[in-house]
């Protein structure tokens, strides 16, 4: 009987590994790994694409943010360093005080050299130290005539100057390279706009004072005929 049992349990531990060896073997699942792989790939797309969108947002943002350099759009309306602000005040010509040139340098002095070449006399009474409504109109009139002159010289020259800066502004329209750069360009071109039309209010207030010197010197002659036909006033 002992030596019936001993191949039984040779056979019994032969079958155990046997079984042991076999439940070592891999398995491939094809459907299993055919979808990982799809899974794997798309994914990768994925991740692709979202580099993709990243960059193309960088860019965007980089596009319209930081500062922009406008070239000579910044100085287009300057007008060569001429402006009206540098014109003296008008409402001190028209008082008949002493001729104040403001800022307007070698016009200013221009002007005087062509005023004075006309040898206009100081006061129309000829009386130096009390000088009469009609001295005060007439003085006023002659400060406006050399600051209208001045102004005038001024003006032509900054229009000759603007005129050539705003022809080479125009030829930078549409070469910025990014959107931000172009509405820096429009806007520094609003602004440069905006000085031109000042420059223009202050020619058309140059005109009105000239206008005010005119009605100042009828109203003085008026007030002088009615002094001589009224001497006892």
């Amino acid at each position: 009987m002992k030596n019936l049992q001993i191949p039984i349990l040779v056979a019994a531990a032969c079958l155990a590994l046997t079984g042991a060896a076999k439940a070592q073997v891999p398995v491939i699942d094809a459907a299993t790994l055919s979808q990982a792989t799809t899974t794997a790939a798309n994914t990768a797309q994925i991740m692709q694409s979202n580099a993709q969108i990243l960059t193309a947002t960088n860019a965007t943002l980089a596009a319209v943010t930081g500062n922009r350099t406008t070239g000579s759009i910044a100085s287009a309306a300057m007008g060569g360093g001429f402006s009206m602000t540098a014109a003296p005040s008008l409402g001190s010509l028209l008082g008949g005080s002493s001729m104040s040139w403001g800022s307007l340098g070698s016009y200013g002095a221009t002007a005087s050299t062509i005023i004075n070449g006309l040898n206009l006399v100081k006061t129309l009474s000829g009386n130096a130290t009390a000088t009469t409504g009609t001295d005060q109109a007439y003085s006023g009139a002659v400060n406006n005539a050399a600051a209208l002159t001045g102004i005038v010289q001024g003006a032509q020259a900054a229009a000759t100057a603007r005129t050539s800066s705003l022809t080479g502004a125009g030829a930078l329209i549409g070469t910025a390279p990014d959107i931000k750069g172009s509405i820096d360009q429009n806007s520094q071109t609003q602004v440069q706009t905006a000085l031109t039309i000042n420059e223009v209010i202050g020619g058309v207030n140059a005109t009105n004072a000239a206008l005010n010197a005119q009605q100042m010197q009828e109203l003085a002659a008026q007030a002088k005929a009615v002094q001589v036909m009224n001497p006892n006033q």
